[in-house]
């Protein structure tokens, strides 16, 4: 509810200023990645780094698969007729626009792929204070990047009301307590179910803070919004991938589980370089149901292979 609420302020924050769709989706996911900065302060807090790893990793690994899916619904119930969004196509499929590749799923991908060099060779497993630094870094390059570049300038700005300030007062509170007390119940659940930190933080915690973006994204949809659907979920993406893993950078933070590691890391791989494969450099990306249902089966394979990594 906080990061909902701070969504909808971050949104008339990009209205107002008349910011393009790839950027609004750069301020939002500054409040749709909090669950997951709040999780990783909880979990190092308590000692138990792996877990916000894990949350951090499972809140991205179903987020595109699932706004994919819920992006199409949303763009099912929207407007038709004289009052159809050109993003949404006379049968309901909504379109992303083509630069979404360049300005958030490339650089989402570079994050992804940072992230693997900096703690996948065995001389550097883990994170280090220093990786979190180089995240950082390379979040405020892409952030810079996505909000200050040249064609928000040339837009129509809103006069509406800045509101939900109080809002985002009482909500973000409420995200950072849900987080302390989520991160103690689910590491006692899991210790009692004989599951490590990381694959709780996957499964459980995970899943959790993916809800944000894949709500914001059918609503965003369903007004006509599809790219900013998309941007506010790689934006969250970076986000979780970068300024939410610096506490666990600054305490040193090892990997528990390598295999699940490498697994959640490829598949993040293999779901970006995918998307900026088929997106079209002029048309964009239509969310039909045969490229949604390529990513979930995609999703649906993941879980296959992570039961069998598990089980092995």
């Amino acid at each position: 509810m906080g990061a909902s609420s701070a969504a909808d302020l971050l949104e008339r924050i990009r209205d107002r200023f008349a910011l393009p769709a790839t950027a609004g989706g750069a301020l939002m996911g500054l409040a749709t990645a909090s669950p997951e900065t709040a999780v990783n302060v909880a979990s190092v807090a308590f000692g138990w780094p792996d877990l916000g790893l894990g949350a951090a990793l499972g809140s991205n690994v179903p987020a595109l698969p699932l706004v994919f899916g819920l992006a199409y619904l949303g763009g099912r119930y929207a407007d038709r007729g004289a009052n159809r969004p050109s993003t949404i196509s006379e049968d309901g499929t909504p379109t992303v626009k083509p630069q979404a590749v360049p300005v958030q799923v490339l650089p989402y991908l570079g994050i992804v792929l940072l992230l693997a060099l900096l703690t996948l060779p065995p001389a550097w497993a883990g994170l280090q204070p220093i990786d979190g630094v180089i995240l950082f870094l390379a979040w405020v390059a892409f952030f810079d990047r996505a909000v200050w570049r040249k064609p928000w300038r040339q837009q129509e700005r809103s006069s509406a009301p800045l509101v939900a300030r109080k809002a985002v007062l009482l909500g973000l509170p409420a995200v950072a307590l849900g987080a302390l007390a989520s991160v103690y119940a689910a590491q006692k659940a899991g210790s009692a179910l004989g599951w490590s930190d990381l694959v709780v933080g996957l499964f459980a915690i995970g899943f959790l803070c993916a809800l944000p973006e894949s709500y914001s994204a059918f609503r965003f949809a369903r007004d006509g919004k599809p790219t900013l659907a998309v941007s506010g979920a790689t934006a969250d993406g970076i986000v979780s991938l970068s300024i939410a893993l610096l506490p666990a950078a600054f305490i040193g933070a090892t990997v528990g589980n390598y295999a699940v590691y490498v697994v959640n890391v490829g598949f993040l791989i293999v779901v970006l370089s995918l998307y900026a494969i088929f997106n079209h450099k002029r048309r964009g990306q239509e969310l039909g149901p045969r490229f949604v249902a390529l990513f979930l089966g995609l999703y649906g394979g993941y879980i296959a292979l992570m039961v069998w990594v598990l089980l092995a």
